[in-house]
């Protein structure tokens, strides 16, 4: 496109006027009531204000307005006075949280077409996606960074950003938390001025703002007064001021009218009566703009189970999965910890333990040597790879949250697509890794025997993947690297390296069957000195551990265990894909 063309924005779809209303919500967290039987209506057109002091309850009531939060809540909420089933509800219900994760890898371009190929129904084309993605870049002003990483966008950007996200499937009801928090006054500016263009196409919008400013406060139509989860004031700005002044609070000449009315909510305790005739006279006018026609949300939740399987998304499952798969890809192949760094690790590392111990594999002079690196082998392969994971899947699980919550997609697609589109980085690392070792260390050359080490690393590194997975979904980034490698060490303790399985007291001998790394462990050594090799070569004139059966006495292990291991390693592989999956479903109940 040519700098003389001009873009036309097509973003106004929004045809029909879509009220929304709620009528005694009420939610309590712990002992603290933060609604109190809340009331009102947002309109259609109108760019609505929610302020009030901190702890009032702002945030929560978007929060139940949105959908997001529905355990503990009870309430009426219509649109267009009619009961609306939940899943249409959230097809209509935009909300913008105040601090809206992205992913960090993805240009501006590439995360508003990525929403739209998973909102979008599958009836529309991939050139009108384009141009709706277009129309959003040209709307919200992100014509300069669309090219541009999330991680290098400014706070505006992202602001403007989150924004887009929610336009891409054109929401007739858009909610907004705190969208000019940490934003400076000319971008706070801009931004809300996008909100009311929004508006202004017919959609219902409404905001929390934090002390805005007076020039900020002109561009709102409506203002919603919160105070101790109350209603004190729902109304037109022009009406605020004649308003309070009704009850005898008097703003005086060129104050923000913000600030007079946050200072009144934040000192009601001085003037008990007549805040609570705001708040008298606001119920009543409410109540008296509804009369019937209602839904309990308690009964819109069972909705919400029964119907699960029905449309609740645009497109099929398939198609949510092949989406999801491209793009976990393109973000892991751009994030230099799980690509580059990850790789030359296996590679260099590779390198070290090879050349260290340079030829022990084939010398029964050096058979303990042999052994220990077999341990140090698997050790590496389950941090190098249980570690990356989990620092970077925490940061994933927020996007998880935010985007299954906005019914992008369900928990089953985005769990297989990251079992799938992690797997093969995963494999090429081990793979280098073991055949830089295996050659380098003199293991026997034989092809079973290679093929056979090359399935117990595979399936080590899996294991370690999957256990670095779920260590991310069930515990926060500044917990789990220190949750992983502590865990781990029990497992390595007991894997009959550092203290044979007879010498174990016993008590605890039953644990080495449920520890990974004796699988591991006892299915490189069934390869090294199992499958019926007879006898190692010997570099002096006598060598004790010269005949194989003496190194699996020595190492109190059984012969012909080999696929015995593989099943202890594919059980436990197995169990962590199980507890991956409760573990997200867990993360989402938490969070309703």
């Amino acid at each position: 496109m040519s700098s003389e063309e001009t873009v036309e924005v097509v973003i106004p779809l929004v045809k029909t006027i879509t009220n929304l209303t709620f009528r005694n919500l009420s939610y309590s967290a712990g002992q603290k009531q933060l609604l109190r039987n809340i009331s009102g209506t947002l309109k259609s057109g109108r760019l609505t204000a929610i302020l009030g002091p901190s702890g009032a309850g702002k945030s929560t009531l978007l929060n139940i307005l949105s959908g997001f939060k529905t355990q503990g809540v009870s309430g009426r909420i219509l649109i267009n006075n009619e009961a609306v089933d939940c899943h249409k509800y959230r097809q209509l219900v935009a909300y913008t949280e105040q601090d809206v994760p992205l992913l960090q890898n993805l240009t501006v371009r590439e995360t508003l077409h990525y929403v739209a190929d998973l909102k979008l129904s599958k009836n529309v084309s991939y050139i009108h996606k384009t141009k709706i993605v277009n129309d959003i870049v040209a709307l919200l002003g992100l014509q300069k960074c669309s090219h541009s990483q999330a991680k290098t966008l400014s706070g505006g950007e992202r602001k403007r950003l989150s924004i887009g996200l929610e336009l891409v499937s054109n929401p007739k009801i858009m909610f907004f938390d705190e969208p000019t928090s940490g934003l400076d006054s000319v971008a706070s500016y801009q931004v809300i001025s996008y909100m009311r263009d929004l508006a202004r196409q017919g959609r219902c919008v409404a905001t929390v703002v934090h002390q805005p400013s007076s020039e900020l406060l002109e561009l709102f139509d409506d203002v919603y007064i919160v105070v101790d989860g109350r209603c004190m004031y729902q109304g037109s700005l022009d009406d605020l001021i004649p308003t309070l002044e009704e009850v005898g609070f008097t703003c005086p000449p060129y104050y923000n009218r913000a600030d007079f009315v946050l200072k009144i909510a934040s000192q009601r305790t001085d003037d008990m009566d007549s805040v609570e005739k705001l708040i008298a006279r606001a119920d009543t006018a409410i109540n008296g703009y509804l009369e019937n026609g209602s839904t309990h949300l308690e009964e819109c939740n069972n909705l919400m189970a029964e119907s699960r399987a029905s449309a609740q998304y645009p497109i099929a499952w398939w198609r949510q999965f092949v989406v999801l798969v491209r793009r976990t890809a393109l973000c892991t192949l751009r994030n230099i910890t799980l690509t580059r760094f990850r790789l030359l690790g296996h590679l260099l590392f590779g390198l070290t333990i090879g050349s260290v111990f340079y030829d022990v594999g084939d010398d029964g002079a050096k058979v303990l040597s042999n052994v220990s690196c077999l341990i140090l082998f698997l050790m590496f392969i389950v941090f190098a790879n249980a570690m990356t994971v989990v620092l970077t899947f925490p940061l994933e699980m927020a996007v998880f949250v935010r985007e299954h919550k906005s019914n992008y997609y369900p928990v089953s697609a985005y769990y297989c697509s990251k079992l799938v589109a992690d797997f093969p980085l995963m494999l090429a690392g081990v793979s280098c890794f073991q055949l830089i070792v295996y050659y380098l260390t003199g293991q026997p050359n034989e092809t079973d025997r290679v093929v056979a080490f090359w399935g117990i690393c595979v399936l080590f590194g899996w294991l370690a993947q999957m256990y670095g997975m779920v260590a991310g979904s069930v515990f926060p980034l500044d917990v789990s690297p220190f949750v992983v490698p502590a865990s781990i060490i029990p497992a390595v303790m007991f894997s009959g390296f550092f203290i044979r399985y007879s010498e174990l007291l016993a008590a605890f001998r039953p644990l080495t069957y449920v520890s990974y790394f004796r699988y591991g462990f006892e299915g490189l050594a069934q390869v090294a000195y199992g499958f019926n090799r007879t006898q190692l070569g010997c570099s002096e004139m006598f060598c004790y551990y010269r005949k194989t059966s003496k190194v699996m006495e020595m190492l109190q292990m059984e012969p012909n265990r080999y696929w015995y291991d593989v099943a202890g390693l594919s059980v436990w592989v197995a169990v962590l894909h199980v507890l991956l999956y409760v573990s997200l479903k867990v993360r989402l109940r938490r969070n309703r």
